[in-house]
């Protein structure tokens, strides 16, 4: 089990077997190099435990808990949360700043307590095979156990889940009988039961509200600093992700402020243009006085970095996105062990586009339907197709397609990829269960009929929904997937809790005001960064999923998807799929989300099932 993730801790490796409880870990290491060795007990060896992350704040907990009374054998940040545990019992992770995913064995309780961090930065799956528990970081160290091995079938529910979002949500996994613990959660197991629950909801504060624009800078910009401050404790080198969007540029402008040391930032280019960031990452590196590593990324690039990826992902992802992610990691990993990125920025401060296009979408239901329906929805169906980054006809067809809608059922239409209502036609006759879009998002998100309820802004709902859905299980598991299999960790200091709980505090016109998007961070961090970066419009870190589907994956895409394939594993109608095919490659109807989603699939399942057959 502990060799199957190597790559997320390729440094060290421990284990420990107490009592009907085994233990094991792999390690990064990062802080406390020489004395960091885990597994971890407390002083007389009755508790024990195994960490991933880093709590940030560990040098105020070292005091909290040598003030108790304990002592310490290491400088590490694990050691502290042993302690706490001690003290505090499972309320130990309401002290924890950071990122983590820990597993505590009490041996005179004979419980154990494990825990993940409140944003969800870091994974943990579990599962139960013949009465015994199994839980790793990632599936594959579940299914390196025999039991699991052994019951390992595909879900068909997660799979609708899937097809539908581009990621399978928690608490599902895409295997059955495999679950993923929920970001600020904990599991225990003590008697033979076992119970899961939450320890952290994010603390509005009305005050926030009657803060002028000038103190709510100000607020904003000292949490940012605090929390890049905190993320740039490491025993070891470290740098900064830089795309040259908002959200990045910021970190690198606070992190070359707060070191005496010149700060490294890295970023990749695209052959295609209008991928293609790198000008604008350089400009924001040449105005910070940065030293700027830039790698390009070509179609040869992309499928050799795609090959290599699906050695170490266990789940199907359709964020193409995640492709880059880990090339870019890759070279960062040739000049530093961490790095520092934006994640979090869009969902707290309101980056997307979507967000205006709820807006937007409001107007649109007030134009007389004769002229909506009759004349500007068919003109915009037949805008010639362009397979370009966000081209103008893909918003726009996209925009169209759900702005109807009631808000959640629009907004997850838009963001995800192939609607729930084609699942009859797409998979096989009594395959698809979910046939609804109310029936996923009200078991999953707590919504009923498409919305939020009690919710007032529109904005603020759909900003609330992406922090509880899509950022942590498609941008966190996409962002610790493809650094860790770098054996490189990422550090995202809008995840920082304080930071959270104060964006979220803040109204929606500080965040969206109009059209404007981001108005309060912009603003914010306007003094620090050239006038240019703040004024573009965001442009998205993506791959030419279109053109390399016609193109360059196109033998890839045939095999997969071929009837030949598609017939022997017994998921999907070759027809169906061969129409949608035809119509991208045709250039008639764009169909990158719906084919990348399938391409993804396809392989995870070649990976795991081989080229046909059942999987239970």
């Amino acid at each position: 089990m502990c060799h199957s993730i190597i790559h997320r801790g390729p440094d060290e490796e421990g284990k420990i077997i107490v009592g009907p409880a085994a233990l094991g870990m792999t390690r990064l290491s990062i802080i406390d190099l020489s004395t960091g060795q885990q597994p971890i007990p407390n002083e007389d060896k009755t508790i024990w435990i195994v960490f991933n992350g880093e709590i940030y704040n560990f040098h105020d907990l070292q005091k909290l808990v040598l003030e108790k009374g304990h002592t310490l054998k290491t400088s590490s940040d694990t050691e502290v949360i042993v302690h706490l545990y001690e003290e505090f019992g499972v309320d130990c992770v309401k002290y924890l700043e950071g990122m983590f995913a820990f597993a505590i064995w009490d041996t005179q309780r004979k419980r154990l307590f494990i825990a993940r961090d409140r944003m969800g930065e870091k994974p943990l799956h579990y599962g139960v095979f013949d009465g015994q528990l199994i839980f790793g970081s990632e599936l594959k160290g579940i299914l390196a156990h025999p039991r699991a091995n052994a019951a390992r079938q595909l879900d068909l529910v997660a799979l609708q889940k899937y097809l539908a979002m581009e990621y399978v949500p928690a608490p599902s996994s895409i295997f059955k009988g495999i679950s993923k613990l929920l970001p600020a959660h904990y599991l225990l197991v003590e008697n033979g039961q076992l119970k899961t629950g939450s320890y952290w909801e994010p603390q509005i504060s009305s005050e926030t509200e009657s803060l002028s624009e000038e103190e709510a800078i100000e607020r904003l910009v000292e949490r940012l600093d605090r929390s890049v401050r905190l993320r740039l404790i490491s025993d070891v080198p470290l740098g900064v992700f830089l795309s040259g969007g908002i959200d990045s540029s910021a970190i690198a402008a606070l992190a070359s402020r707060a070191r005496s040391e010149r700060l490294k930032t890295f970023s990749i280019g695209f052959t295609d243009k209008s991928f293609d960031e790198s000008e604008h990452a350089k400009l924001v590196a040449d105005h910070l006085g940065t030293e700027h590593h830039v790698a390009f990324f070509s179609p040869d690039s992309g499928r050799e970095t795609l090959e290599e990826l699906w050695d170490y992902l266990d789940e199907p992802l359709a964020d193409a996105s995640i492709v880059p992610t880990f090339f870019l990691s890759k070279m960062t990993r040739q000049h530093v062990k961490v790095a520092l990125a934006g994640e979090g920025g869009d969902e707290l401060f309101g980056g997307y586009p979507t967000y205006q296009a709820h807006r937007l979408a409001k107007l649109w239901t007030t134009v007389p339907a004769l002229l909506r329906r009759g004349l500007l929805e068919p003109a915009i169906r037949y805008l010639p197709v362009s397979h370009n980054n966000l081209s103008f006809d893909y918003k726009a067809k996209r925009f169209i397609s759900a702005a109807g809608q009631p808000a959640v059922t629009r907004h997850l239409q838009w963001m995800g990829s192939i609607p729930l209502s084609e699942h009859p036609r797409l998979m096989r006759e009594g395959l698809a269960t979910l046939t609804r879009e109310d029936e996923l998002y009200r078991a999953h998100f707590g919504i009923e009929g498409g919305e939020n309820r009690g919710a007032t802004d529109v904005v603020s709902t759909i900003m609330r929904l992406d922090m509880n859905t899509y950022l942590p299980d498609d941008l966190l598991v996409k962002s610790d997937r493809a650094s860790m299999a770098a054996s490189l960790e990422v550090r995202l200091p809008f995840l920082a809790y304080p930071l959270v709980e104060f964006a979220l505090s803040m109204p929606a016109s500080m965040k969206v005001r109009g059209l404007k998007t981001k108005y309060l961070l912009k603003k914010a961090i306007a003094p620090y960064l050239p006038p240019a970066t703040i004024s573009r419009p965001k442009k998205g870190f993506g791959i030419p999923v279109a053109k390399w589907l016609r193109s360059d994956f196109k033998p890839l895409v045939d095999e997969l998807l071929s009837r030949d394939f598609i017939e022997k594993q017994g998921l999907f109608d070759a027809n169906y799929v061969h129409t949608l095919i035809e119509q991208h490659d045709s250039c008639r109807v764009d169909r990158r989300k719906e084919l990348w989603t399938l391409f993804m699939f396809q392989w995870w399942w070649r990976k795991f099932f081989g080229g046909g057959g059942s999987a239970g």
